[in-house]
């Protein structure tokens, strides 16, 4: 069946191949290191026919179609000789207007390069699985997963430690060996992982029970659900509304009670946007602050991985576990900055209301605030006001400029990792050959299956790159660091910036189609509005209900970079004026 030739492999795959994972049931994934046995899979046929697209920035290890045999051994890659066109299409691509001649001169001299690197196809490639068994693998139905909060559930326990006792759902972007992996999208179908997410292993070394993986807006692009390969997440508070997204599900399983923590990630308000829809809190940290190993990037200049919870504390305690230094994500060196490993415990001696100054800025308290929503944010900044705190009116200029700086910045860095078959190279490693093999062989067939938003947005990011050389990219990265010195300022005296997480309640579901990211129509600004100037200057920020009564609305907090647990006592202290 399985050939050397990785697109035939591929092919042969799409022919519907007895004996390997599909979207039916999993009884029992057992994993040990270097090996993965799959005791009982019930049969079918790959569902839809879709090729499994791996668009990941960084190193999860994959058990893929077009590299693993009925019996799980490794297909190892030949490496061809290339021709004259191949070489002058190479050229094109780097700018050279090759001649004949010159195509021809060095196709001899690229090829024999090439016979020597044969080699390193017969060298090991290192597999870190850990020892663990994942129990009662299935594809929930409407029956037990009402919201459809879940793309697949799970059981996987984890060692005694400060999680113990508490079920946890984590996105279905990040890595759990042996789960599938679908990224919300239908092209995915069939990718399972052979190694956890880093943030995976800090959850189960802390006690965590995993129960699932939730849904999520196609890839991440969407903040309402309703961009998701597997159906949109309804609202939990109202099931005619959703979610929110794109970590949708994370948030409808904590607001619905069956998980009590999940993981989600936040690149223009992911997190905090279904959290204030649908009445939970959400953690957005300072970025870095939580290692993205295993976790499939939307752009990864702006990706957060944060935490969702239904009080302060249970969220401050998911951050302490999953944040900190690995080694495989440079960027999380600055979470030593950030108080992150005792966030939970500085929550006993939040400060008094009376000791605390806040900011209101202009910009996120606009027109585009619907007057419901406007009502009750005023209502818990009184709160605030009548417990002793100090709020005052502030501005940041930049926000207005966010819609187009995080639309450049985002689709041009998906859709450079697109066309570097997502090669991680800025990062060490290990990485899958496996994957970027299966990666390769579906270049010819990229994009079937995905929806129009993925597929515009990536258009988007490809035409700023071939027609604009980047120059607007550069200039939206320069902009960053405008809207963050405006933050400091803004801060500089206060102890915390305060605004509505969303300018309205949840819309219902189909009331809004998201031509992109965040612009709906009926709608005067994007949903993301209020929840984007933070992920762009890489500042924390924290949505918290506001406990009125109706639909739920969130009051966002945001510090100062790396004040992360000191936002979180700033978010503890509201919630007990809330509470009083």
């Amino acid at each position: 069946m399985f050939t050397r030739d990785s697109r035939e492999a591929t092919a042969k795959f799409l022919g519907r191949t007895p004996g390997l994972p599909t979207s039916a049931s999993c009884a029992c994934v057992h994993l040990r290191p270097r090996t993965t046995t799959l005791r009982t899979l019930s049969s079918g046929d790959h569902p839809n026919g879709y090729v499994p697209l791996v668009v990941c920035e960084w190193y999860v290890l994959y058990d893929l179609p077009s590299a693993v045999t009925t019996e799980g051994s490794l297909v190892t890659p030949s490496l061809p000789p290339v021709s004259p066109d191949r070489v002058a299409e190479a050229g094109e691509s780097l700018g050279f207007d090759l001649t004949d001649a010159e195509a021809e001169r060095f196709t001899d001299s690229v090829n024999a390069e090439l016979d020597g690197y044969a080699a390193l196809d017969e060298l090991a490639s290192p597999d870190a699985a850990r020892d663990v068994t994942v129990r009662d693998v299935t594809h929930p139905g409407e029956g037990d997963d009402p919201h459809n909060a879940y793309v697949t559930r799970f059981v996987l326990d984890g060692a005694d430690g400060p999680l113990a006792g508490l079920d946890v759902a984590v996105k279905d972007n990040l890595a759990v060996a042996g789960v599938p992996m679908t990224c919300g999208s239908r092209v995915f179908e069939g990718v399972i992982p052979r190694r956890n997410a880093v943030v995976v292993d800090r959850l189960l070394d802390a006690g965590a029970r995993l129960v699932g993986k939730t849904n999520m807006d196609e890839l991440a692009y969407g903040p309402t659900s309703e961009t998701s390969g597997f159906g949109p997440v309804t609202n939990p508070a109202d099931a005619d509304r959703v979610a929110g997204g794109s970590s949708s599900g994370s948030a409808a399983a904590v607001a619905e009670g069956s998980a009590d923590l999940a993981l989600g990630s936040d690149t223009g308000g992911s997190v905090r946007i279904p959290a204030s829809f649908c009445g939970v809190v959400g953690v957005k940290p300072t970025w870095g602050t939580v290692p993205r190993d295993g976790f499939v990037d939307l752009a990864p200049s702006l990706d957060h991985v944060g935490t969702l919870a239904r009080d302060v504390e249970t969220a401050a305690l998911g951050l302490d576990v999953v944040g900190g230094y690995d080694p495989r994500d440079p960027a999380s060196a600055i979470a030593d900055r950030t108080g992150v490993g005792a966030c939970a415990e500085a929550l006993s001696s939040a400060p008094s209301p009376g000791d605390l100054s806040f900011g209101v800025p202009d910009e996120l308290l606009a027109d585009h605030v619907s007057d419901a929503v406007r009502e009750r944010f005023e209502a818990a900044v009184s709160s605030l006001e009548a417990a002793g705190a100090t709020v005052e009116a502030v501005s940041l200029p930049t926000v207005a400029d966010a819609v187009y700086v995080w639309n450049a910045i985002t689709n041009v860095e998906f859709a450079a990792a697109l066309r570097r078959r997502s090669l991680p190279l800025d990062r060490p490693g290990p990485y899958d050959l496996a994957r970027l093999d299966a990666t390769a062989a579906q270049q010819s067939t990229a994009g079937v299956g995905f929806g129009d938003v993925v597929r515009e947005r990536a258009l988007v990011g490809a035409v700023l790159l071939d027609r604009y050389g980047g120059r607007h990219y550069t200039r939206a990265r320069n902009v960053c660091a405008t809207l963050l010195a405006e933050f400091e300022a803004a801060l500089d005296g206060h102890d915390a910036l305060v605004a509505p997480t969303m300018p309205v309640v949840a819309p219902e579901l189909g009331a809004q189609k998201p031509h992109s990211y965040g612009e709906s129509e009926g709608l005067d600004v994007p949903l993301a509005y209020n929840t984007r100037p933070a992920d762009l200057a890489g500042v924390p920020a924290v949505t918290v209900p506001d406990g009125g009564d109706g639909l739920p609305v969130g009051v966002q907090f945001v510090a100062g970079r790396c004040e992360d647990r000191a936002l979180l006592r700033v978010a503890r202290a509201f919630e007990r004026v809330r509470d009083a």
